[in-house]
């Protein structure tokens, strides 16, 4: 019995050292995941060039920058639901692509600071694709749109109160070619 005792023993505590190397392992995304991310001028962390009020919109031009043109789409909290207003905003986010045939642009989404990294990454990213999908019904080839989620790694508003995170909750349009 001394025999099998010591290779339960062994056994055991060959188990417990994988699971702890396992879930060490595991906490290290974390770290990696609150980075944050990089826009596509290559800074990191500010918003895409937005206003703290209203729709935003950057200035047009080169590719890569917000378009006045493009109109930013705002949510609900915790949604990645379309309402009215964004869904004519997405109306004339089409019709600007519609008239610039060899543009592509990028849907960036954006949540507010609530939530986790990953979760926030994950709603941005539903955000991102509903616009994407509108618009294609809409009969904008969807080989013109990439999305990308931001998560809550770049803010309009700083502020901690409704005002700021309805601010946050948002899709911008950044044109990727002309």
């Amino acid at each position: 019995m001394g025999v099998s005792r010591h290779f339960r023993f062994s056994f055991i505590a060959v188990f417990t050292l994988c699971m702890v190397v396992a879930l060490s392992s595991c906490s290290k995304k974390d770290v990696v995941a609150d980075e944050p991310a990089i826009n596509p001028s290559g800074a990191a962390g500010a918003g895409a060039g937005g206003t703290a009020g209203g729709n935003e919109t950057g200035s047009a031009g080169e590719a890569g920058t917000p378009s006045s043109d493009l109109t930013t789409v705002h949510f609900g909290f915790d949604s990645a639901v379309l309402s009215g207003e964004s869904k004519r905003e997405l109306k004339q986010n089409a019709a600007w692509l519609k008239k610039n045939p060899n543009a592509t642009v990028q849907i960036e989404g954006n949540c507010d600071e609530r939530g986790t990294v990953e979760y926030n990454l994950a709603l941005g990213q539903r955000r991102a694709d509903a616009a994407k999908k509108f618009i294609q019904h809409l009969g904008v080839d969807g080989s013109r749109i990439s999305t990308i989620s931001y998560g809550k790694e770049r803010p309009v508003d700083s502020g901690h109160d409704e005002s700021a995170w309805g601010k946050n909750r948002r899709d911008d349009f950044v044109v990727t070619s002309k």
